[in-house]
């Protein structure tokens, strides 16, 4: 797991760290007690220093979503900083790394001014013998952590990318074959059973997304990507990210017998899983929609907030609620995806 890896990497760097003394290294300080206080404080300082710029990196990709909405940020979990402007990683870099180091200088005053009464002079010691390399290590961390995009761990979307090696591996070559059958499958017949991999293909090829004509009361099933319920007040998500009261959408769904479709992804949300983006694993953390989809929505919407209803909540995977959903969607008829459906 990251977080062992970054403990033992923590633990190493600072016994390294810890042997250099005013005149190299000092292999003698390896069997002290004051030694191994030390080494492990240490440790923690690098771990959380660690999470912290993770954090701080987060932050920023919540305010480079605003400042540059044009931009898919986003992609595999990792933030795609390659394409920010240069000085815009470099500033943040510096920024980081200054802060971090001002907040670590303070401690060190802290504790030479609680242990000895030449405090300026143990800091100056200090500041000359050991603030240059960690200075550089601090600097050569935050670059590698910002240009590798590597977002806080503890989220559902990054964590299926950090993992996405405990897949099965068969996801890969299952999409090489439902590719393949998207060929096979004539456009015209759309009353038909298509299998789920093309069913996308065929449907948007046939009346394709227009942001320019979607309507306030009446809308297309394929143009609506969310539904939430909760408390009485019902509501979809359109193509385009608009927020929409919908009190009567849901029930002319089931009329149609098209409800099924729309998978309770949370207790209040449910997603449109004709837009989804297949094969994927039935122990997956989030869903992904097709790239039409997920750019008509970023016309309203940040794609920090798109990703956030796509998580698949722990109760959902618990109950293999998208295991049966997979069991059971070759059954599910997409007669009627084009209606003109009341909202209200």
């Amino acid at each position: 797991m990251k977080v062992s890896k970054l403990s033992i990497e923590s633990l190493l760097v600072s016994m390294i760290f810890n042997l250099i003394g005013n005149n190299g290294i000092n292999l003698e300080r390896f069997w002290t007690p004051a030694y191994w206080i030390w080494t492990l404080s240490f440790a923690l300082t690098i771990g959380i220093a660690a999470l912290l710029i993770r954090v701080r990196l987060k932050v920023l990709w919540i305010q480079w979503q605003k400042k540059y909405p044009e931009l898919q940020l986003l992609r595999e979990g990792r933030l795609q900083t390659g394409s920010l402007p240069k000085g815009e990683i470099i500033w943040s870099i510096l920024s980081t790394s200054i802060s971090l180091l001002l907040v670590y200088l303070s401690f060190i005053f802290l504790i030479a001014f609680v242990r000895s009464d030449s405090t300026y002079i143990l800091f100056r010691s200090y500041l000359i013998h050991y603030m240059p390399l960690i200075t550089i290590g601090c600097l050569l961390y935050v670059s590698y952590v910002f240009i590798q995009g590597q977002l806080w761990w503890f989220t559902p979307p990054n964590a299926l990318a950090l993992f996405r090696d405990q897949m099965p591996e068969k996801i890969v070559p299952v999409e090489r074959t439902v590719q393949k059958v998207v060929t096979l499958v004539p456009p015209s017949v759309l009353d038909e059973v298509i299998v789920i991999g093309s069913l996308y293909d065929v449907l948007y090829n046939h009346a394709k997304f227009d942001l320019n004509t979607i309507q306030r009361h009446v809308v297309r099933m394929f143009d609506v990507p969310f539904y939430f319920s909760k408390k009485g007040q019902k509501e979809v998500i359109l193509i385009d990210g608009r927020r929409m009261d919908a009190d009567r959408f849901m029930q002319e769904l089931e009329a149609l017998g098209l409800d099924k479709w729309y998978f309770r992804i949370s207790s209040t949300c449910r997603v449109n899983m004709m837009l989804i983006r297949y094969p994927f694993s039935p122990s997956t953390g989030q869903l992904e929609f097709r790239k039409e989809v997920f750019d008509a929505l970023r016309s309203n919407m940040t794609e920090m907030d798109i990703c956030n209803l796509l998580v698949v909540t722990e109760w959902m995977r618990k109950e293999k609620k998208i295991k049966k959903f997979l069991d059971n969607v070759h059954n599910l008829r997409h007669k009627g995806w084009d209606n003109l459906i009341s909202v209200n």
